[in-house]
């Protein structure tokens, strides 16, 4: 990792000696990014470079592909995806989420088995800043490395995880756009063409609904028809992305892919 502060006329490079698997950018902190370690040792700055600090995770950074760091506007507060027992042939090799309220001094535990956890509150979602969201596999017992058909629900929990409910049962995951929450959940109907429909939830945090009253508020729904068999997981975020964009084109009349198949509905 080299760094410039003169714009490229000298370089310098920081911490020769460490294996550097990542760079974040703190999204709502200009002064603030990070370097992670294939340790549980990562780097900080919080004015711009001029200064690094090291930190301590509470273990190695996940080799599963997901968000290593998660940040908040209130910028002290992260969430660390790291894994756990993965070294040689164990077979509880999983991924451990925490949370830190002080930049990375002291963690606190969340989940296991996670793919993406998550801090509700966003600058324009106006949403409980404690809430953490999860997208957490059902079944805590699996090795992550050969996990098999293990459903993927979406988890909140209010004060910072302390009090967590299931929000959705099976879910190919979710994502903040502006001032909403959008959750993409598969439900397995029976149809002419054995396909299943994926719903995608574009919510707001301002009014309550009894499903997930803290969290969750005013629904509009698109429907997606997506073949049950075979689908490998790059298809399943394909479909999900593509989902995403129906519904924004109906809400926002932004133009997306004119897909033939494509229906949305607008509640």
């Amino acid at each position: 990792m080299w760094q410039s502060q003169n714009e490229g006329y000298t370089w310098a490079q920081l911490f020769p000696k460490e294996t550097i698997l990542a760079f974040y950018h703190h999204k709502y902190s200009n002064d603030r990014a990070y370097l992670i370690t294939n340790s549980d040792k990562f780097y900080y700055t919080t004015d711009t470079g001029r200064n690094w600090h090291s930190g301590s995770a509470p273990n190695p950074p996940n080799g599963f592909s997901a968000q290593i760091l998660q940040f908040h506007p209130t910028s002290d507060y992260l969430i660390w995806v790291g894994q756990k027992d993965c070294d040689g042939r164990t077979s509880k090799c999983r991924t451990e989420a925490h949370f830190s309220r002080d930049n990375g001094r002291k963690w606190t535990y969340i989940e296991s088995h996670v793919r993406n956890c998550a801090f509700l509150k966003d600058t324009q979602l106006d949403a409980d800043p404690t809430t953490i969201l999860c997208e957490s596999y059902a079944r805590k017992t699996d090795d992550m490395r050969k996990m098999g058909k293990n459903p993927l629900e979406l988890v909140g929990g209010a004060n910072f995880y302390q009090r967590k409910k299931r929000m959705f049962e099976a879910i190919v995951g979710f994502a903040k756009f502006s001032e909403f929450l959008i959750v993409a959940e598969v439900t397995s109907r029976l149809f002419n063409d054995f396909s299943t429909i994926l719903n995608v939830e574009i919510v707001t945090a301002q009014q309550g609904r009894p499903r997930a009253a803290s969290l969750i508020g005013r629904l509009e729904l698109c429907s997606w028809k997506v073949p049950s068999f075979g689908a490998s997981r790059n298809a399943r975020k394909l479909l999900f992305i593509q989902a995403m964009g129906c519904c924004l084109n109906i809400h926002r009349r932004i133009p997306f892919l004119n897909r033939p198949r494509r229906h949305c509905s607008y509640i």
